[in-house]
This record gives structure tokens, C-alpha cells and sequence, in this order.
């Protein structure tokens, strides 16, 4: 009888894979609906409420905790505001958005500051995030991204001769750690640039994909087509060896030889009366 129960609780376990849904699903029916769309209605202070009752509910907080425990489940929760946080996966998020970039610098930073190396360190952006004119953003087109690459490329090049001389003199001099920081700085720099290029990566990528699938499918309607003409020689073929067949097309092209001959022959008697008369 144990063994009989454990083997059934075992079957259990593996059907129940998945976990069951939410209990409060099964609130969600028309006639809760309805009860809540007439409990607005009825509540509603003005003719804009009960119009836009079928968009959300208008309801306050306190005629929310009056409703029945199953009609309470059918409001949704207000949505966050953009500068509200909150988890997805035990992890902070906004409804804007966020940005990973800087939440990978500081990860940087707490990251070097805990080994020991340059506590003091932190981002700072070196490109411009603006044109000159105050009024008017930096986009794609006004920003030379390629330029300031090859600047911040230079200034590594001679950050690191700079620390080598620093090293071969005195190892202990606090100003190699500034060259350091000086290289991480550009280094994150030019991260932070390269970044910028990913929505033109991505769309050179669909393009390219999409190319990749017009072409697939192009192949296939050539191959549609070429199978086409295959199944109709092989009917064409089904149809010559039929008996009777030949007979049948042999009399037809004689009928239309005939034909052509006898519009021939008028054709010729015409001719000959119009030269008579003429």
C-alpha cells in the first residue's frame, strides 16, 4: 500500500512540472466584469468617468477595498512612473529603461576601488554630448565618433610610452597611477563610443537577413517553377504515348492543312477576278 502511494506521488511530481497558475484566475469571468463595469457606473462622479469606465477603473482606494475579494483582482495596478523602480527577476528596473553603461562603470569602479587599485577612479566622458550650440543635440550626423576614436587611440599610445618612462625611473611614483587612470578613462571612452555604433550594426544586421531571406525565397520560386515545367513535359510525355493519340493529332494537323489550303485557293481566285475586271 506504501509503495502504491509513493509511485502515485511520483507520477504526481512529473505531471505537475510546470506549477499551477495563479487561484485568482478564476476570477476573471464576464459576470465579474459586468459587476464591476456597473459598480463604476455607479459610482462615477461625471459623464467623463462613466465614458471612460470601459478604459480603466475610475475607482478611489476606499471603494476599491469595499469590493468582494473576487472583483478586487480584476483592477490592474497602477503602472509605475518612469523614474519609479522596481524588480524583474530580483534585479531593478524603470519603465525608461536602464542604463547598463553606467551601471557597468560603477561595477568597474566598486570592483577596482575593493582590490586596492586606484580607489579614486571613476567615469568620466570625454566626448561631447552636444554641438555648440546648446539648443541642439548631438545625433549620428553631428558627432565625428571616428575622430575622437583615433584622438583617445592616440592619447593611450602615449599614456603607455609616459608610464613606461614612469616605471623605469621610479616604480612607487603616485604618478603612474594617474597614467593608469588616465588609460582606463580613455579605454572607457572608447567603449562607450563603439556602443553608440550598435543600432547601426543591428540595422545593417536585419538588412542583411532580410536580403538573406529574399533571396531563399526567390530560390524557391525558381525551383517551384522549374519543377512546373518538369511535371508538364512529363504530362505532355503521359499524353503523346496514349493510344489513339497520335492518330488523332495526325488527323487534326491534316484538317488544318486542308484549311489552309482552300483560304489559299480563295485567296487566289480573288486576286485573279480583281485583274479581270481591272
Amino acid at each position: 500500500m506504501a509503495e502504491a502511494q509513493q509511485q502515485q506521488q511520483d507520477e504526481d511530481l512529473v505531471l505537475s512540472f510546470f506549477p499551477d497558475p495563479p487561484p485568482f484566475f478564476r476570477h476573471f469571468t464576464s459576470e465579474n466584469q459586468e459587476r464591476l463595469k456597473k459598480i463604476e457606473q455607479e459610482t462615477a462622479t461625471d459623464e467623463d468617468d462613466k465614458s471612460n469606465s470601459n478604459h480603466g477603473s475610475k475607482l478611489s482606494a476606499e471603494h476599491i477595498l469595499a469590493l468582494p475579494t473576487e472583483l478586487r483582482y480584476l483592477i490592474p495596478p497602477e503602472p509605475p512612473v518612469d523614474n519609479e523602480e522596481f524588480k524583474v527577476f530580483g534585479e531593478a528596473a524603470k519603465a525608461t529603461g536602464s542604463d547598463v553603461f553606467t551601471k557597468n562603470m560603477e561595477f568597474i569602479s566598486h570592483a577596482i576601488k575593493e582590490e586596492g587599485v586606484l580607489p579614486e577612479w571613476t567615469y568620466e566622458q570625454l566626448f561631447p554630448t552636444t554641438t555648440s550650440d546648446p539648443n541642439i543635440s548631438s545625433t549620428p550626423a553631428t558627432l565625428d565618433r571616428q575622430s575622437y576614436l583615433f584622438r583617445f587611440l592616440r592619447s593611450i599610445l602615449l599614456s603607455y610610452i609616459s608610464l613606461l618612462g614612469i616605471v623605469a625611473t621610479d616604480p612607487l611614483s603616485s604618478a603612474k597611477d594617474d597614467q593608469i587612470a588616465n588609460i582606463l578613462t580613455m579605454v572607457t571612452n572608447i567603449h562607450a563610443l563603439i556602443n553608440e555604433y550598435r543600432p547601426h550594426q543591428a540595422r545593417e544586421t536585419l538588412i542583411v537577413k532580410m536580403e538573406e531571406q529574399l533571396e531563399r525565397k526567390r530560390k524557391e520560386v525558381e525551383g517551384v517553377k522549374r519543377m512546373r515545367e518538369r511535371v508538364r513535359e512529363v504530362l505532355h510525355g503521359f499524353e503523346e504515348d496514349i493510344p489513339g493519340k497520335k492518330d488523332e493529332v495526325m488527323v487534326g494537323n491534316a484538317l488544318e492543312r486542308e484549311d489552309d489550303n482552300n483560304k489559299m485557293g480563295q485567296r487566289d481566285m480573288w486576286q485573279t477576278l480583281d485583274e479581270l475586271l481591272a
